[in-house]
């Protein structure tokens, strides 16, 4: 009963009834049962493996949950987020509250993407069955069901695949009006619905309308079915005003529509070669280049073999040999609308720019099977199993087995913080550890806390090439395979103990070097740096000169008063900061108090820093061939790199003095 309310308003008038045969008869026993493995099909493979595949968290993912939906449950509905380079809201509302009831978990964070995989592979379906047949219909559904495409964006957590089922809804529905006797306002309301989903969701919606206003003279109609048609469009257009009133008085907002226009921009300055190249790749990704970010494809993975190629090509052939025929004009004219943005943006053949493109593809991929079913209609079960057989065979172990298990795939997604996260669930008695990572920053940490299920770990994260941290004797560090260390902490990892740790991680059990006994330990004036910590919260208990090396000593003495941390999305919304709120700055000075170089930065997460912790840095120094000779006087403070402001010492100094190196 559900699956007949898909196909709604089947009366039809005896002359359509004989034109559209195929289109409008209700399910047969045999097709409900096709379409409910369809549908059982596609859900298991949203699903299935879901930790291993993505094997991890990309920075998008974690942004769009935590600076978007998230935001939408603390501070209310947005019209549009200006952070990332803008976003449209609807997406992220229909996913907040999901996360409100389960909290950010694998499953919360991937189940609106899920659904509307499996709505795009419904709605394909309906689309195919009313444009063509019903065998075109689930052949197209299977395909787009297992096909490489459909599966990345509906098991990643952004919001691209959520543009699908509106713009299917739009294009579904416009047909019924043009074509069906179909009670207008019924479907007029399902395009209005459609066009406006669409625009809200992701900027490529904004297509939506265009390719209906084209298609309305391209696809012609039933006399007197303009009016509604263009009423509807024009209803879901309107529908989208505030959203746009919003995008336009927000500074900076659209920022990824110029970010990506890169060919269009040149073009508009007469050179035209950029546009050229990026036509050209696009139009030939189904068969020589696809999407070159490891992202979302194997680089440069064209969407099919040399087979499926040609069978979409012979199917795009076939419909031109048809042009006649109005869904043969709908949908050569939907193909074209849906990779034109990849024509103007980089990178070219994009899935993300031509995803709108996704359904016109695999309808095209099974207009071979309805030409040669159409002379002889017993190839029709074969060329169908052809067909799947060229999609799955090589979409699916693609999918699941070569894309995941790249090396740059499991960079990009964290694969490794995903099975730290499992090491430490699966090993309660490791209470505290240092995760060194040369790219540590506040998405790292949050992939790891959303991952992990202990909130009784204390976790510290640094830079192997710059910092240590920890607070017992022997400390856990944690280091990705093939990343590099500081030359004076690679010699104690070979001294070290290893470890247990995850698949692609190294573990050692380090002790924290204490200051050799050439260390400076107190500042010009004799004072012991320990006993003056800076802002009551962090003491320089030691520095030492190694060449153009200062290694440092900090000992946590209290509670750093550093702002609430607010997660911001990257790129910032204009005009928000999005860098580090505490910094070291060691600087060298001339003995004309003339500047000579310095080095800045605070190489652990501060936010994860507590009471008793000690913290080592390291700080590199090259000094000017044309810099006054020696000798110099370094200074070391702490100060917030937004403000500037300094942290005082309690007798109200903002620096450590001590003497530098002589030349």
């Amino acid at each position: 009963a559900l699956m007949n309310r898909i196909l709604l308003f089947q009366k039809m008038s005896p002359v359509n009834a004989l034109a559209t045969t195929n289109a409008v008869k209700r399910l047969r026993a045999w097709e409900r049962w096709a379409v409910v493995a369809l549908l059982l099909l596609t859900w298991g493979l949203r699903w299935v493996v879901l930790l291993e595949v993505p094997p991890g968290w990309r920075d998008d993912d974690l942004i769009e949950l935590y600076t978007f939906s998230w935001e939408i449950l603390e501070s209310g509905p947005q019209l549009y987020f200006s952070g990332a380079s803008g976003h449209e809201p609807l997406f992220h509302t229909l996913r907040a509250p999901l996360l409100a009831l389960a909290g950010l978990n694998q499953a919360s964070a991937r189940w609106l993407p899920a659904v509307c995989g499996t709505l795009v592979v419904l709605l394909t379906w309906a689309i195919g069955r009313r444009l063509f047949t019903r065998e075109v219909g689930l052949l197209t559904g299977v395909s787009v069901a297992v096909s490489f495409w459909g599966l990345m964006y509906s098991r990643v957590a952004i919001r691209h695949i959520g543009v699908l089922p509106w713009t299917l809804l739009a294009i579904y529905c416009a047909w019924r009006l043009l074509q069906d006797e179909s009670p207008p306002r019924a479907v007029a309301f399902g395009i209005a619905i459609g066009t406006a989903g669409a625009i809200y969701t992701y900027y490529a919606g904004r297509i939506v309308p265009a390719l209906l206003i084209v298609a309305l003279p391209f696809v012609g109609g039933r006399k007197g079915r303009w009016k509604p048609y263009l009423a509807a469009l024009a209803g879901g257009v309107l529908l989208a005003v505030p959203m746009f009133w919003a995008a336009s008085h927000i500074p900076g907002a659209d920022a990824r529509v110029s970010e990506l226009a890169v060919p269009l921009t040149a073009l508009a300055e007469g050179d035209i070669r950029p546009f050229v190249q990026t036509t050209w790749t696009t139009l030939g990704m189904a068969h020589a280049k696809g999407d070159p970010e490891w992202l979302y494809n194997i680089s440069e993975r064209p969407v099919f073999g040399l087979a499926g190629a040609l069978l979409l090509y012979i199917g795009i052939l076939t419909r031109l040999a048809h042009l006649k025929q109005a869904n043969a004009r709908l949908l050569l004219l939907w193909l074209g609308a849906g990779i034109a943005p990849a024509f103007i943006s980089l990178p070219p053949s994009s899935y993300g720019h031509t995803i709108l493109a996704l359904p016109a593809v695999y309808l095209l991929l099974a207009m071979p099977m309805k030409a040669a079913a159409r002379r002889w209609r017993w190839t029709t079960i074969p060329l169908c199993l052809l067909t799947f057989a060229l999609v799955a065979g090589r979409d699916l172990p693609d999918h699941f087995v070569t894309w995941p298990q790249h090396p740059a795939v499991r960079f990009l997604y964290r694969a490794d913080y995903r099975a730290l996260a499992g090491h430490f669930d699966a090993h309660p008695e490791i209470e505290e550890a240092v995760v060194w990572s040369l790219l540590f920053g506040t998405w790292d940490r949050v992939a790891v806390e959303t991952d992990m299920q202990r909130q009784d770990m204390a976790l510290r994260y640094a830079n192997p090439e710059r910092a240590l941290v920890g607070q017992t004797d022997q400390i856990r560090f944690y280091l990705r395979t093939g990343e590099r260390c500081a030359p004076q902490f690679q010699i104690l990892l070979d001294a070290a103990p290893p470890i247990e740790a995850p698949p692609g991680m190294q573990g050692f059990l380090l002790t924290l070097p204490e200051p050799p006994e050439d260390t400076l330990t107190t500042d010009a004036l004799g004072t012991p740096l320990a006993a003056q910590p800076f802002a009551d919260a962090l003491a320089l208990q030691a520095a030492a000169w190694d060449g153009a090396t200062l290694t440092t000593w900090w000992l946590v003495v209290g509670d750093l008063p550093l702002p609430p941390e607010v997660l911001i999305p990257n790129p910032p919304p204009p005009g928000v900061y999005n860098g580090p709120r505490l910094s070291v700055f060691a600087h060298l000075y001339a003995a004309d108090e003339s500047f000579v170089t310095g080095d800045d930065g605070l190489w652990v997460d501060p936010y994860t820093l507590r009471t008793g912790d000690r913290v080592v840095q390291v700080h590199r120094f090259t000094i000017p061939t044309d810099a006054p000779g020696g000798p110099y006087t370094l200074a070391i403070g702490l100060y917030d790199p937004l403000t500037g402001e300094r942290w005082l010492r309690p007798d109200g100094t903002d620096m450590v003095v001590l003497a530098g190196p002589s030349n």
